[in-house]
């Protein structure tokens, strides 16, 4: 699947994933491949050569920013692998 940037006009990668079912399954759609990066996760790590915007805020101001962030990459993963992993 691909997208288009509307700042930049330049079309990307989405990944998509489904769980086959008879009716269907629930999917996924990731656009946002930054959000998995470590800079997103510890801005002090410093920024990818590609990144020309300010860093957020967000893990720092926010305590559990972070745990959320790392346990929708978590699900994400188990789910693709048919894994199943604890609630929270």
């Amino acid at each position: 699947m691909r997208g288009r940037s509307k700042v930049t006009g330049r079309d990307f990668n989405i990944a998509v994933a489904f769980e086959p079912g008879e009716r269907g399954g629930p999917g996924i759609a990731q656009s946002t491949f930054h959000h998995f990066a470590d800079y997103n996760w510890d801005t002090l790590s410093g920024c990818p050569s590609f990144v020309d915007e300010p860093p957020g805020d967000g893990m720092k101001r926010v305590q559990e920013a972070l745990a959320d962030t790392q346990r929708y990459a978590l699900n994400i993963a188990a789910w693709l692998s048919g894994v199943s992993i604890p609630s929270k």
